[in-house]
């Protein structure tokens, strides 16, 4: 047992026997975790074991956790807001994380006008009448193409339709009836108009049988991509009809809550009955359901804001009657936890738990401890407590510039970030870019320190090109290559690979795994870097050349693509060369030649 565990174990043997919160930090001092109990002594017993109780995440928040705090309250309500209280100021990374709220489509058709407008909106604020929600944000702009297509309502402004002199295009495709240019009367609008309500009630039994029909026919003629684009009407159309089972025809306000075994959860927002929002996310999996949900509860509506009078819950929390008190005190109202167990409610419910469910992988926000440990495994090298990341970017293909950012126990040290500039006439040749780089990194090592792990940005040929420099300098340091994960034209993705010096094969890093996460992480880091260095370089750029006489926008913009960035190159070419470019005479060559040769003698 390490110092920081027994000073740990220590302090866990203090802890009060009353009712509390206690926090959780690592040697930085950094928040872990914030847990709130009735008895907080007998509540921290379970961290102060070996082995703890076999939980793997129990174990990773044991192995960084350094130091505890403990809070008293006067009872368990006080605890629980308290708790809500620090995880929002602090965002422990073993707490619960809220992410993914989603808000749903609606279509909107605005009837305020004399030509009824077709629309996808947000929210159900604006004039008119809405239809839906729809989970689905594709779905639903199929659903509102295929009605277009079918009905021939207008989707422009009413700007543009008071403007218009003639039919725009979708007039000419059958998408619209053209009424800015008298093309339909007021009687064939308002029959396009009570189908598309038709339709957007649910009423498309017929439509259907049509396109199902049509695709059979299709399929046998082997005309597969009208085949497709029929199975698409189709999905569209059932959308159309599935709609119903997220709108209510109570009308009330409730959430739907839902946690499986992995810890995955889903958070179903109805508003006047209707499904608004969703959100899902992960909860610590070293806790058991009944706390997890506890912790979710608290989580979500502890600060008092947009509580519904009731919540439909699959797991009953141990300390339910304390948590719909603590809630309702933030209200001021009625808040009422329940666990249907039959009827709409409990299918909901369910539904709820289908959400959760399909969420992949597990939660990331494990200890980088964890991490550090698979990374060791994975890759047969010491874990590392340093991580640096190489990301090599094009400048109009002419010029390139790198970044490496650094990463200590799993978090980003901005002090430690470098911009290179990378001459020497690479061009696009990634990998001479790379070796450039790798070695301005190992030439600076007696002051800047080498890490742990180098990860560069790329395939085997980076790899490849960063062992060379190794090499040549004489430096034992463990090197990995990662390619970014691509989508191909038949929709199949590569998954992010990993590549190591030694190994024909790459590692496949999966889906939803806390390894992969890192490194995605601080693979896009490492290019966010470098692309906010070209920002800031061509934006210094365009304000040099803007102070050039006759160097308007089209201008600079010239000169820019000619010169990759380098205005030594402009300063010091050919006037022939310049001469050839569009707009630029000789006399303005030679004023730009002289203008930066004086900045740049100068700078």
């Amino acid at each position: 047992m390490n110092d920081f565990r027994s000073q740990f174990v220590e302090q866990l043997k203090d802890a009060p026997s009353s009712s509390g919160v206690y926090v959780f930090r690592d040697r930085r001092e950094q928040v872990l975790y914030v847990g709130k109990a009735k008895n907080i002594k007998q509540r921290v017993q379970v961290y102060s074991r070996d082995g703890a109780d076999g939980r793997s995440r129990l174990e990773d928040l044991l192995e960084v956790a350094a130091t505890a705090e403990f809070l008293i309250t006067d009872n368990e309500v006080e605890a629980i807001i308290l708790e809500s209280q620090l995880i929002k100021t602090h965002y422990p990374p073993m707490n619960v994380l809220l992410k993914d709220d989603k808000t749903f489509l609606f279509i909107r058709l605005d009837t305020s006008h004399q030509w009824p407008r077709l629309s996808l909106v947000r929210n159900r604020k604006g004039r008119g009448e809405h239809f839906g929600p729809y989970p689905n944000a594709s779905t639903a702009r199929r659903a509102k193409r295929l009605v277009q297509k079918l009905c021939q309502l207008r989707d422009c402004s009413d700007s543009t339709l008071a403007n218009r002199s003639r039919p725009c295009l979708k007039f000419g495709i059958k998408l619209c009836l053209a009424p800015c240019v008298a093309k339909c009367d007021a009687e064939e609008y308002s029959q396009a108009l009570d189908n598309t309500r038709d339709i957007l009630n649910g009423n498309v039994a017929p439509l259907l049988a049509s396109e199902r029909q049509a695709m059979a026919r299709y399929s046998q003629e082997m005309a597969y991509e009208n085949a497709l684009r029929c199975r698409d009407n189709i999905k569209a159309l059932e959308s159309l009809q599935q709609k119903q089972n997220v709108r209510l025809v109570s009308g009330k306000d409730f959430d739907v809550v839902a946690i499986d075994v992995r810890g995955a959860y889903a958070v179903l927002q109805y508003r006047d009955g209707d499904w608004l929002h969703s959100t899902t996310g992960f909860v610590p999996l070293f806790d058991d359901s009944q706390n997890a949900m506890s912790k979710l509860l608290i989580a979500l509506y502890a600060d008092g804001a947009d509580v519904p009078p009731e919540v439909l819950i699959d797991i009953e929390p141990k300390d339910l009657n304390q948590i719909q008190d603590a809630i309702a005190s933030k209200t001021n109202s009625k808040f009422e936890l329940l666990i249907p167990q039959r009827g709409q409610k409990r299918a909901l419910v369910k539904m709820a738990q289908r959400n959760a469910q399909s969420l992949k992988g597990e939660q990331r926000a494990l200890p980088y401890s964890s991490v550090a440990r698979t990374i060791c495994s994975l890759f047969d090298v010491p874990a590392p407590h340093i991580v640096d990341c190489i990301d090599v970017s094009h400048l109009q293909g002419n010029q390139c510039v790198a970044s490496k950012v650094r990463f200590v126990d799993g978090q980003p040290e901005q002090s430690s970030y470098r911009h290179y500039l990378i001459a020497g006439g690479t061009g696009n040749d990634d990998f001479a870019a790379m070796r450039e780089v790798v070695s301005r990194v190992l030439a600076r090592r007696a002051t800047e320190g080498l890490p742990d792990l180098l990860i560069l940005d790329g395939g085997a040929q980076q790899l490849t090109s960063g062992q060379q420099i190794l090499e040549r300098d004489q430096v034992d340091l463990p090197l990995l290559s990662l390619a970014k994960a691509r989508s191909s034209k038949i929709g199949i993705q590569a998954e992010e690979r990993v590549f190591m010096v030694g190994r024909e094969q790459p590692v496949v890093l999966p889906r939803g795994t806390d390894i992969r996460h890192f490194f995605e992480r601080i693979r896009d880091e490492a290019h966010r870097f470098a692309i906010s260095h070209h920002r800031r370089r061509r934006e210094s750029l365009r304000l040099v050349l803007e102070k050039i006489p006759q160097i308007g926008m089209r201008r600079r913009q010239v000169l820019l693509d000619y010169c990759g960035g380098d205005l030594s190159i402009l300063a010091n070419a050919q006037i022939d060369d310049l001469t050839a470019l569009k707009g630029i005479h000789a006399e303005l060559a030679l004023d730009v030649q002289n203008y930066l040769r004086r900045e740049l003698g100068s700078g």
